[in-house]
């Protein structure tokens, strides 16, 4: 291809040549030019030609060499910038030509200056920024290396920080507004005005003319923190004031005339604790402590009063009471109440150290009470008398209370333990160690149920002895009647019911119009004659079967009984006004024929024994009404 180029140039050439000496020569032949001078002529061009070739060549010679020279810098150039820019080398493609060859190398040259200048813009920008930020908060900026230029981690990394910063800034300044006004609250509460520079910075000062530094807003952290103990101090100062003002105010119960006399007001003046309220306080206090000099006996005694209370709340044995003998003391004097107060205070700090335990204590005492009442409810025959399944809740309580109260117990002695092993102490209740109070009062609770159940079975026995002995009175209730409905009389008690006249007796019933009602009761012994099974040697006692019949016999003859403790043999009742006792008692004795033949078996020293005797004991005894229908 080139070959074919070069001759076709040559024949252009040649042709190019040819037409010029045609062109020449008709000129010079024109003109009349000597063939001397046409060879110099000819000469010339000839010189012309080959100046002007060899032009040519010099400067397409200079064009290569200048492309080759390009080509040098570029590559230099772009290796620096891809060193500089952390790229990796370029590498033209293989077989190019010179001018393609430095085309390439021009133009990578040219990307990687706008790469870097991209760069370079980019880091003067975040780095502006970042110096904003930093003279805010009084931090250093992120170090890059002067004169290079930043790689894309660099440059990611410079943008985060600067983010970290701003949020900083939000924060710190979010930070500085809620410390200023906790401050400004404080200073309010203290009835204090800012005292140094950094002080009236923060109060008087806008808030965007405050250095958001760490130092500043480690400073402000620790003014707020000294104000704040501060209004701690005063707060705890006040609480201990009013407590002890409250104390000597219910030991001493100042009467009105005391209160115009001293100044004092029933009611504290101030609630807060600023240091004028602390003033009125401690003015008050000193008060009262003067006032309390003058009333000695009746402080220490309601000083007494509170040790006691302390002294039940921590558990404390008569043993240990008694080791404060001043409480016993009836000399009242000034040093006398000084020791009172110190066993006080020395009581509530007690408290307060072990106030975990001693709470548990009280609600292990107060479980205790609950299982000794349901113990004592659980013994009760009343108790199946409940409406509203009260029996059934308080089962389902003593069973909890069953489970809970040994749990409490396990509890409170691993809690105790530690506390001795802590302290290298005992801790005692009631003068003992818990292990040692627990065991004796469990011990104590099952010898008393021990012996509360001799007793019942002794009790039971000896009503046993009683009832072989003298008979057994039917213990079935009276039916429950609605108040207003009269009473019936059992239908075989009307068959025995002798009727007089009005003026046959000394009383008279109202409800039979002037007519009296006798009622011959059968002794106990004919009762038991009638009753007492007839058994012979051929045949066996045999078992009653019971019968609707024979339980409404019994429950009258319960009935009967239940009046005949408190009514004589015969009552007679009159519509005017009652007779004497003795004229009822006298009746009485004359309408029970079968009397004698019941206390004849009797000795007069075994008569209060008789449960089933009708004998009157006393003649100051009432009667009873009895009304038929």
């Amino acid at each position: 291809m080139a070959e074919k180029r070069r001759q076709s140039m040559k024949v252009e050439v040649s042709r190019c040549l040819d037409s010029t000496l045609s062109e020449l020569q008709l000129i010079w032949d024109e003109i009349g030019i000597e063939e001397s001078q046409r060879d110099e002529r000819q000469a010339v061009v000839l010189l012309h030609l080959e100046n002007l070739l060899s032009e040519m060549v010099r400067e397409e010679k200079g064009t290569r060499r200048r492309l080759l020279d390009s080509i040098d810098a570029c590559t230099s150039e772009v290796a620096t910038l891809s060193r500089e820019l952390c790229l990796e080398p370029y590498q033209p493609e293989t077989g190019l030509t010179t001018l393609r060859a430095e085309k390439a190398l021009r133009q990578q040259v040219d990307a990687l200056k706008r790469q870097k200048k991209e760069r370079t813009d980019r880091l003067e920008a975040l780095k502006h920024t970042e110096q904003l930020f930093c003279d805010l908060l009084s931090t250093t900026p992120m170090y890059i290396p002067t004169g290079t230029v930043p790689t894309d981690e660099q440059l990611t990394a410079l943008q985060e920080h600067i983010e970290t910063l701003r949020a900083d800034k939000a924060q710190r300044e979010e930070t500085f507004r809620e410390t200023k006004q906790s401050i400004l609250s404080l200073m309010e509460q203290l009835e204090q005005e800012p005292n140094t520079s950094f002080e009236r910075d923060v109060v008087c000062e806008e808030e965007e003319a405050f250095s958001l530094s760490m130092e500043n807003m480690n400073g402000l952290k620790r003014l707020q923190a000294e104000l704040e103990t501060k209004d701690h101090d005063n707060a705890r100062l006040a609480e201990r004031l009013t407590e002890e003002i409250d104390s000597i105010w219910n030991r001493l119960q100042p009467t009105p005339e005391e209160l115009i006399a001293e100044e004092l007001q029933k009611t504290l003046p101030v609630t807060g604790h600023k240091p004028s309220d602390i003033e009125i306080l401690q003015s008050q206090l000193s008060k009262l402590q003067a006032l309390k000099i003058a009333n000695l006996k009746k402080v220490i005694d309601a000083t007494r009063e509170e040790i006691f209370f302390w002294w039940d709340k921590c558990f404390y044995s008569r043993a240990q009471r008694n080791n404060f003998g001043a409480a016993y003391e009836e000399e009242y004097t000034e040093k006398l109440l000084e020791q009172h107060d110190a066993e006080l205070a020395k009581m509530k700090s007690y408290y307060d150290m072990n106030k975990t335990l001693l709470e548990s204590l009280a609600r292990r005492e107060e479980m205790w009470k609950q299982m000794l009442e349901f113990e004592k409810k659980a013994t009760d025959p009343n108790r199946f008398n409940n409406r509203g399944c009260v029996l059934l809740q308080e089962e389902k309580m003593r069973s909890k209370l069953n489970k809970d109260l040994p749990k409490l117990e396990k509890v409170l002695a691993d809690k105790i333990e530690q506390w001795e092993t802590q302290h290298g102490t005992h801790f005692l209740v009631e003068g003992v160690r818990f292990v040692d109070y627990v065991e004796t009062q469990w011990t104590t609770h099952e010898q008393s149920k021990k012996v509360a159940k001799e007793e019942r079975l002794n009790a039971r026995n000896k009503a046993t002895e009683k009832e072989m002995k003298w008979g057994s009175r039917p213990t079935t209730p009276n039916k429950r009647r609605i108040p207003g409905t009269p009473n019936r009389t059992p239908k075989r008690a009307k068959g025995h019911l002798p009727i007089s006249s009005s003026g046959a007796n000394e009383n008279e019933s109202p409800n039979l119009h002037g007519m009296s009602v006798h009622i011959p009761f059968p002794s106990p012994a004919d009762k038991l004659k009638k009753c007492r099974p007839r058994m012979d040697s051929r045949t066996s006692p045999r078992k009653l079967r019971n019968s609707p019949g024979r339980s409404a016999r019994r429950k009258v003859l319960g009935e009967r009984n239940s009046r005949r403790e408190d009514v004589s043999f015969s009552t007679t009742m009159h519509t005017n006004s009652w007779k004497s006792k003795n004229s009822s008692i006298s009746s009485s004795g004359s309408s029970c024929p079968s009397y004698t033949d019941f206390t004849k078996h009797l000795s007069s020293e075994d008569k209060p024994y008789c449960l089933s005797s009708s004998i009157i004991s006393s003649p100051q005894r009432s009667h009873s009404r009895v009304t038929g229908i």
